[in-house]
């Protein structure tokens, strides 16, 4: 694969923001930005001395759903920096882990309601859909509860940042990849969770922007709902229905953490048949799935960055008054074959204080 590609992504991501320094180690420089979009700390209440005055502050840290590996990964992240902020003083910083079981907008909701009724500080969420957070996260900023978002935004809402990759560039790379691996064309099909999520969106949109004008054709795109044995049924039905297919853009990766054996018709198609694979996410379960030559590509998130810099971007915001653009970018990894075993290091030794070497 090109090496080039990835000095294009990096450079497509850098008219957006600069990047985030590594997630696992101490926060980086965070005033990155999105310079079309506006700074939202104006509708913050600036003035936390109240909420501060118990030396304590409570974050409530929201996911998606209980049932995600990688928010279990975030959440990590969460609770290392919040231990960090402790011991340095003079503020105790406690997390409150809350989700909806599933990843639904209206449990969502709920869970928000009822962290602002339990009294925190500051919320920080991965919204399972825009328009429906944007009543909650008005109500705990008009109260006083700064909120900001990581994974999955709600841009027009009265949160003070998003942090995050840029999702639309990351489906965009997605298409590059996919060139590359099928120059001459081919049928590509697309898994989703659930419709109308926001960042899954943006990939979609910028997977089948970046494959316009080439022989590649996305023939259907399918969603589970972010569950792990509906993702497998659709994509086996998927294989079934087109037994020529292609390729796979998987937006997001549910089918992976299933058990090898389980989708027989996408692993011997994309273990003997040519079939390539792209997908998000390169948490340690999905690193086999490179090794063993069954994914060609995988497009990774700062999963720890999630719950370790949002915690602390909300530290400083409250504590030392600083200011954020409206969207602050994470940054982005592409990992395949000869990179996977600097991924894995990564995740066996919890570091990820060194960026990943680039991919070949």
């Amino acid at each position: 694969m090109k090496r080039n590609l990835w000095y294009t992504a990096m450079v497509a991501l850098a008219a957006f923001a600069m990047i985030l320094s590594a997630c696992g180690g101490p926060a980086a420089d965070q005033s990155t930005a999105d310079t079309q979009a506006p700074v939202n700390s104006n509708e913050t209440n600036s003035d936390y001395s109240k909420a501060l005055s118990d030396k304590k502050i409570t974050i409530a840290w929201i996911p998606k759903s209980l049932n995600n590996p990688v928010f279990e990964v975030g959440r990590a992240g969460a609770e290392k920096k919040a231990a960090e902020l402790t011991a340095k003083g003079p503020y105790t910083v406690e997390i409150k882990y809350m989700a909806p079981v599933k990843a639904d907008a209206a449990e969502q909701v709920q869970v928000m309601e009822d962290a602002l009724s339990q009294g925190v500080e500051a919320m920080g969420v991965s919204c399972n859909l825009e328009d429906p957070c944007i009543d909650p996260i008005g109500k705990a900023v008009d109260a006083g509860v700064p909120v900001m978002t990581w994974d999955s935004d709600s841009a027009k809402s009265k949160r003070f940042t998003y942090l995050g990759v840029d999702n639309y560039e990351g489906g965009k790379v997605g298409g590059e990849l996919m060139k590359e691996l099928l120059p001459n064309g081919g049928k590509v099909a697309i898994l989703s969770g659930v419709p109308g999520s926001p960042n899954l969106e943006k990939r979609i949109q910028g997977f089948k922007d970046a494959i316009q004008g080439s022989k590649i054709e996305v023939i259907e795109v399918v969603f589970c709902d972010e569950d792990i044995s509906k993702s497998v049924t659709v994509v086996e039905e998927v294989m079934q229905k087109y037994p020529d297919l292609n390729g796979w853009f998987l937006a997001g990766a549910w089918n992976l953490l299933s058990k090898k054996g389980s989708m027989p018709l996408f692993e011997d198609a994309a273990l003997n048949k040519g079939m390539q694979v792209v997908a998000f996410d390169t948490i340690p379960q999905f690193l086999p799935w490179v090794k063993e030559g069954y994914v060609k590509a995988l497009i990774g998130q700062k999963y720890y960055g999630w719950g370790y810099d949002t915690v602390q971007m909300i530290y400083d915001l409250m504590v030392d008054g600083k200011s954020f653009e409206s969207f602050t970018n994470s940054g982005m990894d592409i990992v395949t074959a000869s990179n996977v075993d600097e991924m894995q290091n990564m995740w066996d030794t919890q570091d990820f204080t060194q960026p990943l070497p680039p991919y070949k």
